[in-house]
Order: C-alpha cells, then sequence, then structure tokens
C-alpha cells in the first residue's frame, strides 16, 4: 500500500475500521482505562526517520 497524491474524494474521511480504533482508545482515556495516551512523547521515538539524541539511526 502507499499515499494517494491527495485528490481523491474520500482522502479527508476515516475509514470504519480507523473511526472504530479511534473510538476505542478515546472510549478507553474517557473511562480512566488509559492515561496519557495523547500527550506528546518528549523522548526518541523510534521510526520516525529522525536521528534523535541517544540514537545511532533511524530506518522509518
Amino acid at each position: 500500500a502507499s499515499a494517494t497524491s491527495g485528490d481523491r474524494p474520500n482522502n479527508s474521511r476515516f475509514s470504519t475500521c480507523s473511526v472504530g480504533n479511534i473510538t476505542a482508545v478515546l472510549d478507553a482515556v474517557r473511562d480512566g482505562r488509559k492515561r496519557d495516551c495523547l500527550k506528546e512523547n518528549a523522548g526518541a521515538f523510534c521510526g520516525n526517520k529522525i536521528v534523535e539524541v541517544g540514537e545511532e539511526c533511524d530506518c522509518g
């Protein structure tokens, strides 16, 4: 799979599967079953294609 050019009709909409996954996370946050899910991570993040402090490489 690959990203589209951005000019297709439904590019600004989430799929049914994505909506279900997002809803599950937001429900868990609301109900107190998950915390800190939506806070920005201040540390290095493997896989973001940015070589950060403490990383030798980041393949993304």
